[in-house]
């Protein structure tokens, strides 16, 4: 038995319930025409691929406010991060509850604390809301800006070039 090839497993077709959030686009076959797999878009990848990210002010390309809430994001995913594993939760009664943070976490604490202090309310409100917790631009906005019903795209532009610039601000500056 112990030599049996192994059967692999079966992949659905596609999710259970495919929504506008899904795309299929992964690649899972280097084969030429292998079919692709599917997966759940992020809001800001969604406003991304439909293109919601692009004009506005050209200070700032739709790459650039992509890639500034990209990495939003993953600095947020990282505060969110314990380090622990769910067996760690069974010793619960012998923790001493003081314990240091991964460097990795207060790393990332601090960064989000200087980005957001580079920016107005709104925009640390909306991006916090968007690529930090997966709302969707609309209902973020329209929750934090109420008075924005018809600019959604150009609000959610506004708060990411607010973003990229704080990420310059949040950049050493050379020694002169």
């Amino acid at each position: 038995m112990a030599n049996a090839a192994r059967q692999p497993e079966e992949q659905p077709d596609s999710p259970a319930i495919i929504t506008p959030c899904h795309s299929q686009d992964r690649i899972i076959s280097p084969v030429a025409g292998a079919p692709r797999a599917w997966r759940r878009l992020s809001p800001l990848e969604k406003a991304f691929a439909k293109g919601q990210l692009a004009g506005g002010g050209h200070r700032y390309t739709a790459n650039q406010r992509f890639e500034a809430g990209q990495n939003y994001a993953q600095i947020f995913l990282a505060t969110q991060t314990s380090g622990r594993d769910s067996t760690q939760s069974l010793n619960v009664s012998r923790s001493t509850g003081g314990g240091c943070m991964a460097q990795t976490q207060a790393n990332a604490f601090a960064m989000l604390r200087t980005l957001e202090a580079s920016m107005k309310c709104r925009d640390r409100l909306i991006i916090h809301s968007v690529c930090g917790e997966g709302e969707v631009p609309a209902e973020a906005i329209r929750l934090i800006c109420g008075d924005y019903r018809d600019t959604i795209a150009a609000r959610f532009r506004e708060a990411l070039d607010s973003l990229v610039e704080a990420f310059e601000e949040s950049r050493p500056k050379p020694r002169r």
